[in-house]
């Protein structure tokens, strides 16, 4: 199974990081977005969610040691394919990527209800205002 593109370990390893980042602007009041516009992403979220759930069905496939043969090439390569599932010498590995940005995306999700808490005391904070001019 490879995982290119958008599922790469490197892309998830950004996207946990945006995610991360996000969850902490919304924590701190700086970010707030309409309900509405949060309904976007939030979608997209939960279709990303989806889409890591069937990757994720998979992964069992990946942390198999292939079986090329009994050669020391042989044995190298599936030490090789092993850690780049798992994570070795230069690599987080696929599979702690994939768990990384599960929590992330869920950091994600729990940021944009939070950046809608904030919009609506910006919002409900500026009515009171206009209202006592």
């Amino acid at each position: 199974m490879a995982v290119e593109g958008a599922w790469s370990a490197q892309s998830m390893q950004a996207m946990t990081a945006n995610a991360q980042g996000l969850k902490q602007a919304a924590e701190s009041g700086s970010f707030a977005i309409s309900e509405s516009g949060a309904q976007a992403y939030i979608k997209a979220i939960d279709d990303a969610q989806s889409e890591l759930r069937i990757i994720e069905s998979q992964v069992f496939y990946l942390q198999q040691e292939t079986k090329l043969g009994t050669s020391p090439d042989a044995r190298a390569m599936s030490r090789y394919n092993l850690e780049s599932a798992t994570g070795g010498a230069g690599t987080i590995g696929i599979v702690p990527a994939i768990e990384q940005l599960r929590a992330a995306l869920a950091d994600a999700e729990a940021a944009m209800r939070k950046a809608v808490e904030n919009y609506r005391a910006v919002d409900d904070d500026h009515a009171d205002n206009f209202q006592s001019c």
